[in-house]
C-alpha cells in the first residue's frame, strides 16, 4: 500500500520535463543563474584575497594535478553535474507543486493535471451545434483531445422541467444546457449525478432537474441568461464552454409536409408524418457575442447528432449563429442519424437530412458522416414498433453535390441506436487533421 501511495508522485516527475510545461526554460535559467552566482561569488572572493588569492588557489591547483584528480576528476564532474541537474529540476518541480497544490487535494497530481491541460489547450478548435443526448454524447468523446471546445445548444425545448421553468420565469430551456454542462466537466459521473437528479418529492420541485434549478437560479441572480451560462462555466471548470444559440426565450414553430402548422417543440411530432420546415418565434433572437467569436475561430463546425429538426436546426435560425457560420473558415460537419424519427423525419434519408441543413442555412456541409455498422434485428425491431427506421444512405447524390462521405462503425452497444462517444470523436479528429494537412 505504502508503494502503491508513493508511486504517484515519482511517476509524476517526468511530467515537468515534457514539451509545453514550460518548465525546462526555467530549469536552464536556474542553472545558468547558478553558474553565474558560483563565478561572480568566486571572482568577488579573488578580488577580496587581493595579493594573497595565491595561498587559496595553490591547494586547488594541486588537487586538480594530482594523479587521483586525473584517475577520478572526470566521474566527479561528472557526478556533481548530474547532483546539481536534479536539485535544480527537483527544486523548480517542488516549487512549482507547492505553489499550485493549494487548488488540488494531492500535489503529486499537479504535474499530470498541468501536463493533461496544456496537452488539451493544444487541441483543435471545435464547435459543436445541437442538442438533447446526441450533442453531450460527442462533447463527452471529443473532451479529452481538446479544452478548445465550444457547445453552442438549442434552447427552443418546452416541454417537461424546461417547459415549466420556461413558462414561470420567462427564460430559454435549459435542459439541454445541463447534459452538455455535465458532458465537458473532468468530474462528469459526480457532476452529471447532481445535475441530473429529479427530485420526486414536493408539489413544486416535483419534476424538476437539480440541473435546469440551478441554471434557473444563476439566471435569477445574474439577472441574464447568458450571463448565467457565463458564470457556470466559470464555476464549473469545464473542458471547453457551453452557451446557448440565444440567451431569449424562442419558441418553435413547425410545417409538416402535408401542410400542418403546429406551435411548440413538443407538439413537432403530433400526427405522424414528416417535418418540412421550422422557424423561431420571434424570428430576430440574438445570438451571445461568445457564440460569434468562437465560430469566427473555429477549424471545425460539427452539428449533429440529434434529432434533426428539433435539436441541430433550431440553434441555426438564430441570425447571428447562421452568419457566423456562412463566413466562418472552419470545415462544416453533419453527423447523420442512424434512424429516423416518427413525426420528424419519418422516411426521409441521409440526404434528404442534409437538403434539410442546406434549406435553413443556405450552406451545404463540407462533410457528412454516417454509420456503417450493422444494426441488429433485435433492436430493428424495437424501433420499428415506434415508426422508426435506418436513415439510407445513397452515396451518389453526396459525390453529385462535391459533398465528402465517410463511413465509420459508430453504432454503439446498448438497447439504443446512438453513436459511440469515443469512436465518433476519433473519426472527427482524424478528418480534421486530415483537412489541416492539406
Amino acid at each position: 500500500m505504502v508503494g502503491r501511495g508513493r508511486s504517484p508522485t515519482r511517476h509524476s516527475w517526468r511530467y515537468w520535463l515534457t514539451p509545453g510545461m514550460g518548465v525546462k526554460r526555467f530549469v536552464t535559467a536556474a542553472v545558468a543563474g547558478g553558474v553565474l552566482l558560483s563565478l561572480g561569488a568566486a571572482g568577488g572572493v579573488v578580488w577580496l584575497l587581493g595579493d594573497g588569492r595565491q595561498a587559496a588557489s595553490e591547494p586547488i591547483e594541486a588537487m586538480l594535478t594530482s594523479p587521483d584528480w586525473l584517475r577520478l576528476g572526470g566521474w566527479i564532474a561528472l557526478g556533481a553535474f548530474a547532483v546539481g541537474g536534479w536539485l535544480v529540476t527537483w527544486s523548480v518541480g517542488s516549487l512549482n507543486r507547492s505553489l499550485l497544490s493549494h487548488w488540488l487535494p494531492e500535489p503529486s497530481e499537479v504535474a499530470p493535471r498541468l501536463h493533461e491541460r496544456l496537452r488539451r489547450a493544444r487541441g483543435p478548435r471545435i464547435v459543436a451545434i445541437g442538442g438533447g443526448t446526441g450533442l453531450s454524447r460527442l462533447l463527452r468523446g471529443m473532451r479529452s483531445a481538446t479544452s478548445n471546445l465550444t457547445a453552442v445548444v438549442a434552447v427552443s425545448d418546452d416541454g417537461g422541467s424546461s417547459g415549466r421553468l420556461r413558462a414561470a420565469f420567462g427564460m430559454p430551456a435549459p435542459g439541454d444546457l445541463v447534459d452538455c454542462l455535465a458532458a465537458l466537466s473532468d468530474d462528469e459521473a459526480a457532476l452529471g449525478r447532481l445535475l441530473d437528479y429529479r427530485f420526486e418529492r414536493g408539489a413544486e420541485l416535483q419534476g424538476h432537474t437539480f440541473g435546469n434549478l440551478f441554471l434557473t437560479t444563476l439566471t435569477e441572480v445574474e439577472g441574464d441568461f447568458g450571463d448565467a451560462l457565463r458564470t457556470a462555466n466559470r464555476m464549473l471548470d469545464l473542458s471547453g464552454a457551453v452557451y446557448p444559440a440565444t440567451a431569449r426565450p424562442v419558441e418553435l414553430l413547425v410545417r409538416k409536409r402535408d401542410g400542418r402548422e403546429i406551435v411548440g417543440e413538443r407538439n413537432a411530432h403530433e400526427g405522424g408524418g414528416a417535418i418540412a420546415e421550422v422557424r423561431l418565434s420571434p424570428a430576430g433572437a440574438d445570438a451571445l457575442p461568445e457564440v460569434v467569436t468562437v465560430l469566427g475561430r473555429a477549424e471545425l463546425v460539427v452539428l449533429g447528432p440529434g434529432s434533426l429538426y428539433t435539436s441541430t436546426v433550431p440553434p441555426l435560425l438564430v441570425p447571428g449563429v447562421r452568419a457566423a457560420l456562412l463566413v466562418s473558415p472552419a470545415r462544416l460537419v453533419y453527423v447523420c442519424n442512424i434512424m429516423t424519427e416518427d413525426g420528424e423525419t419519418t422516411g426521409l434519408d441521409a440526404w434528404d437530412h442534409v437538403a434539410a441543413i442546406h434549406a435553413h442555412l443556405g450552406r451545404y456541409p463540407d462533410a457528412v458522416v454516417v454509420n456503417d455498422r450493422a444494426l441488429d434485428e433485435a433492436r430493428l425491431r424495437a424501433y420499428a414498433e415506434e415508426g422508426a427506421s435506418l436513415v439510407e444512405v445513397d452515396p451518389q447524390r453526396f459525390a453529385a453535390a462535391g459533398i465528402r462521405l465517410i463511413r465509420l462503425p459508430l453504432l454503439d452497444d446498448g438497447v439504443h441506436a446512438q453513436h459511440d462517444p469515443d469512436r465518433l470523436a476519433e473519426g472527427l479528429l482524424a478528418l480534421e487533421r486530415d483537412w489541416s494537412r492539406r
